[in-house]
């Protein structure tokens, strides 16, 4: 009985690993199927215009990069599947040879039950005791016997039960196994089809190459109006939060003086006249007149702020509910015109018509600008990070509202073309940064 429990334990234990596995892969890849459906409307709304586009470009290529996770994905699927089958197959030979073993263990009872007294003899075999004790003995003997032989029949009948359980476990991986490999196949001929597209609208863009230049310049030069304004913002905020610590380390150091706001000083009274009060007051009492000010820092609430908005990269929210990176951050290699660098100082998601745009963390919004080729531009405030949200309209925030997790704050702006896109940022201090990896994946 305790080593069958022992193979339960075991099969419990194998089935949670690959349970676990098998979760997390199929997780993956409805995450997978989900882009290529999205970049599929994309594309349906695009290629509408009946002329190739660079968004369409963009689109088909995470398209293709999506798929080919899948694939590789579904990959990962079929072997950890086939470590299944393996494990499976072991487990239903240690069962088979549980049961045949307990099947001869029984056999062997029943021919030694065969070589003993008929009832009548056991019943004299009792009687002829020497003792009670001894009675009692032999008694006990034929009852144990009897108990014996109904639990060895009771454990084949149990491990029977789990052998054929396992087998008809392994015929449903075996089933998993094909149907996966049949996916990965369809996959794998729509993957040659998705190239085929990729090179003829590659081609096609290629024909108009000057025309792509022009615009190319015309967005670098949005591009950088809107990294100017972002910076003059910040260089605001930063401003204003170093008066905010600076007037927060002078009071409270007027504080520990003994001086009473309301009575020595107050909220009208300037930092130069208070400083000037913490310097008199320290000079009657001894101490010494220090001649610097209070260096910047962030008050403790902003700073606990910026710790857990850190603590999250990788992990934050996307701005949109579905979405697809199109337009990568910094400098890299235009995907049609040769030698024409693009520098970005964001990510470019694409989404579905009329979505929503959202906070990704926490926190106070500075400023609701409009953006020359950005329609309307959100900037909020997280401790010393800001995030970045352009191409927005039907905004429904404004300057100084204090902003949750999530909460909507516009709608991505969708072009002419059937484009719909939203421009994402993440600054540190003045710092540009990568949004992508701060993302969940």
């Amino acid at each position: 009985m305790r080593r069958l429990l022992l193979i339960m334990c075991c099969l419990s234990l194998t089935f949670s690993a690959f349970g676990q596995t098998k979760e997390e892969l199929q997780r993956q890849r409805t995450l997978l199927q989900d882009q290529i459906d999205l970049a599929n409307t994309i594309l349906a709304k695009t290629q509408s215009t009946r002329q190739a586009s660079i968004n369409e470009l963009q689109t088909l290529n995470q398209k293709i990069s999506a798929r080919e996770q899948l694939i590789s994905t579904m990959g990962r699927q079929i072997r950890a599947i086939d470590r299944g089958i393996t494990a499976k197959e072991q487990e239903i030979v240690a069962l088979t040879a549980r049961v045949d073993s307990l099947k001869a263990d029984y056999a062997e009872l029943i021919r030694l039950a065969q070589r003993q007294q008929r009832p009548t003899d056991q019943i004299l075999f009792i009687l002829s005791a020497k003792s009670f004790s001894q009675a009692a003995k032999r008694l006990q003997y034929f009852k144990d016997m009897t108990g014996f032989r109904a639990q060895q029949v009771a454990q084949i009948a149990e491990a029977q039960d789990i052998l054929a359980k396992e087998k008809e476990a392994l015929i449903q991986q075996k089933a998993e196994k094909l149907a996966i490999q049949q996916a990965q196949q369809g996959e794998k001929l729509a993957l040659q089809a998705d190239a085929n597209e990729q090179q003829s609208t590659v081609k096609e863009l290629q024909s108009k190459e000057s025309e792509i230049k022009n615009d190319i310049q015309k967005k670098q030069r949005e591009v950088q109006q809107l990294e100017q304004q972002i910076k003059r913002i910040i260089a605001e905020e930063m401003r204003k939060a170093k008066e905010r610590a600076e007037r927060n380390k002078l009071e409270e150091e007027a504080k520990e003086l003994g001086l009473i706001t309301g009575k020595d000083f107050s909220g009208r009274t300037s930092n130069k006249a208070l400083k000037a009060l913490i310097d008199k007051t320290r000079k009657e009492k001894g101490m010494d007149v220090r001649d610097d000010g209070p260096a910047y820092a962030m008050t403790p609430e902003a700073r606990a702020l910026a710790n857990n908005f850190a603590s999250n990269k990788g992990a934050l929210p996307w701005p949109v509910e579905r979405g697809l990176i199109t337009g990568k951050f910094g400098k890299h290699e235009h995907p049609v015109v040769k030698g024409v660098i693009v520098d970005n100082p964001h990510i470019e998601i694409s989404t579905d018509d009329g979505a929503i745009v959202r906070a990704v963390f926490e926190g106070e919004v500075s400023s609701v600008v409009p953006i020359p080729g950005a329609n309307i531009m959100v900037l909020i405030r997280h401790g010393n990070y800001f995030t970045v949200y352009s191409n927005l309209i039907n905004v429904k925030v404004k300057s100084g509202d204090i902003i949750s997790l999530k909460e909507p704050i516009g709608q991505a702006f969708t072009d002419e073309d059937g484009k719909t896109m939203v421009q994402f940022g993440l600054w540190k201090d003045a710092d540009i940064q990568d949004p992508q990896p701060w993302l969940a994946k």
